[in-house]
């Protein structure tokens, strides 16, 4: 297993500044009460991160909408060794943040609370929720960033998430039409293990706005092990996703390399340009292993696929090179839609009864 992390102990405290700058020391056994509204976003929080702190060896168990909060402008904060569960929506949401590290962190069971069958279906995915996206881990908008050595399983919508924002802001209730648009901007997501994190991706880069970017992503040496579909929960869609998903927009030099990637409900490694003038350049899938997914036989195939490159009319994928991973247990190994197929070398393809290691369409 990559990232496991021992339980985070209660004898530490956690340092917060005082209003004068002080550190002043915040007992782990502290539980605070939710923050109401945090940011305008319709969301409450068990706590809410300020710029250059350290929240360390803590256990969280919350009833809150996140666990932690780091809001618009902060900067320089960190994460680490802390567990959380519970948490409705997210366990972590960073937002239009810089700089900001998840390490050594265990992420379980958080995010239930964003299913409500009252709500329209989203766009895509058709999960009734009142919130775009609520990864267990969120970082929407958020650059220089890094998330490595975490455990996240078990959680409602999805396992890390790493998006642009704006006038869409996929992680809260409020949404502001004149929110500029931020881009994801150098944010490494490594060494990370990820399961049965339900109705959303296991790792995904993709756009959520008009315009929006998510650039320069880097996605190494994860595990997201599928664990199939759960009849109360949905399916555990799992794989690793680089997409350009809304009108004019784009996700850029993305590298996706060394994860292990298996028995996802969709395909192990997916790059989309879903909207009419959107686009993917310079993605780079190498040095996988990819295993048994899209048992959920997702469109644009009706078979099992390992590496899944799609383009949606006026949308493009440029650029993308598969390069020495092995596939195996797929009917596709790799396929391609759209005008511009993937350059591939040097993958090593084993395929089910009647399937095609490389195929165009």
């Amino acid at each position: 297993m990559v990232g496991a992390v021992a339980a985070a102990t209660l004898a530490s405290a956690l340092v917060v500044p005082s209003a004068a700058g002080a550190k002043v020391p915040w007992p782990a056994r502290h539980a605070p009460k939710c923050v109401a509204n945090v940011h305008n976003s319709g969301l409450s929080a068990a706590i809410v991160a300020h710029s250059y702190q350290t929240i360390r060896n803590r256990t969280i168990k919350t009833k809150c909408d996140i666990g932690i909060f780091v809001g618009p402008g902060k900067t320089h904060v960190k994460i680490q060794h802390v567990s959380i569960t519970g948490a409705k929506f997210q366990a972590i949401l960073a937002e239009n943040a810089s700089y900001v590290t998840v390490r050594g962190s265990r992420i379980h069971g958080n995010g239930f609370g964003t299913i409500d069958p009252t709500a329209p279906p989203l766009p895509g995915s058709g999960v009734r929720s009142r919130v775009g996206q609520a990864f267990g881990i969120s970082l929407f908008g958020v650059s220089h960033s890094r998330v490595s050595g975490n455990v996240v399983t078990y959680n409602g919508r999805g396992g890390i998430g790493v998006m642009d924002n704006g006038p869409n802001n996929p992680g809260t209730l409020t949404q502001n039409p004149k929110a500029p648009v931020v881009g994801a901007l150098d944010v490494v997501v490594e060494n990370n293990y990820t399961a049965a994190n339900y109705n959303g991706c296991g790792i995904v880069t993709a756009t959520q706005n008009v315009n929006g970017t998510v650039s320069k992503i880097l996605i190494r040496h994860n595990v997201i092990r599928g664990t199939g579909v759960s009849k109360k929960n949905g399916p555990d869609i799992g794989g690793i996703v680089a997409a350009a998903d809304l009108p004019g927009s784009s996700a850029t030099d993305v590298v996706i390399s060394g994860n292990k990637v298996t028995n996802s409900f969709e395909g192990g490694v997916i790059v989309n340009a879903e909207a009419p003038n959107s686009f993917t350049d310079h993605i780079v899938v190498t040095s996988n292993f990819v295993s048994g997914n899209n048992f959920g036989l997702v469109s644009p195939t009706t078979h099992t696929a390992g590496v899944v490159l799609f383009a949606a009319p006026g949308g493009v994928n440029r650029h993308t090179l598969v390069v020495g991973n092995t596939i195996t247990r797929q009917f596709y190994g790799i396929i391609s839609t759209g005008p511009n197929p993937a350059t591939t070398f040097a993958n090593r393809i084993s395929v089910t009864h009647g399937g095609v290691p490389i195929a165009v369409m």
